[in-house]
C-alpha cells in the first residue's frame, strides 16, 4: 500500500499533468513573462508538494494548486520589482534590429497591417497597465470564457469579487483604448 505522501504526489502530478498549460497560462496573464512563469509552475508545484498536509479538502486539488499557482506568480513579481535590472552586454541588435526580424517579409496592405499592429500595441499597453488580479480575471473570464464560479474557483476568490475585478479591468482597458482612439482621429 502506497504511503500518504506518494498517494498526494501522485495526485498532484495527475494534476499538473492534466491542467499544467492551463497553470502555465495563468501564470504567464499574470507575470506576461514566460520565464517568469515557469518558474511560478514550478515554485508552486514545489510548494504544493511541501504543504501536502495544508490540504484539507475542501476544494479539489486543482483549485488548490491553481491558487498557489496564482499567489507564487505574484510573489515573483514583487521579488523582480526590487530588483535593479543590469544593462545588456550583448550590443550587436538594436531596438529596430529587433522590430525588422520579428515584421512579416511581405504585406498584402501594409497600411492596414500598420494600423492592426499598432492597436495590438495599445491593447497590450492596456492590459499591462491592469493590476495582476485584473488582468487574470479579465483573461480567464474573456480570453478562456470561463464562467464567473469557474474564474472564483481557480482564484480563490469569491463570484462577487470576480465581476468586481472584471468591471474594473473592462473601465480600464476602455479608458485607455477610447483615449487612443480619439488621439488617432485627431
Amino acid at each position: 500500500m502506497p504511503s500518504p505522501d506518494a498517494v498526494v504526489r501522485e495526485a498532484l502530478e495527475r494534476v499538473l499533468r492534466d491542467e499544467g498549460d492551463r497553470l502555465y497560462g495563468l501564470a504567464l496573464r499574470v507575470t506576461r513573462e514566460p520565464d517568469l512563469a515557469r518558474d511560478a509552475v514550478q515554485s508552486a508545484f514545489a510548494a504544493a508538494l511541501a504543504g501536502a498536509e495544508a490540504f484539507r479538502g475542501e476544494a479539489a486539488l486543482s483549485t488548490w494548486l491553481y491558487r498557489i499557482t496564482y499567489n507564487k506568480a505574484i510573489d515573483l513579481l514583487r521579488t523582480r520589482a526590487r530588483e535593479v535590472p543590469l544593462p545588456e552586454e550583448d550590443g550587436d541588435l538594436g531596438p529596430g534590429d529587433v522590430a525588422l526580424a520579428q515584421a512579416p517579409s511581405a504585406w498584402a496592405d501594409p497600411g492596414r497591417a500598420l494600423d492592426t499592429r499598432r492597436l495590438h500595441q495599445e491593447l497590450e499597453s492596456a492590459l499591462a497597465e491592469l493590476t495582476p488580479l485584473q488582468r487574470a480575471v479579465f483573461d480567464l473570464r474573456e480570453a478562456e470564457g470561463l464562467p464567473s464560479a469557474a474564474v472564483a474557483e481557480r482564484l480563490g476568490l469569491s463570484e462577487g469579487a470576480v465581476r468586481v475585478q472584471l468591471h474594473r479591468a473592462r473601465l480600464k482597458l476602455r479608458a485607455r483604448l477610447a483615449a487612443q482612439v480619439q488621439g488617432a482621429v485627431r
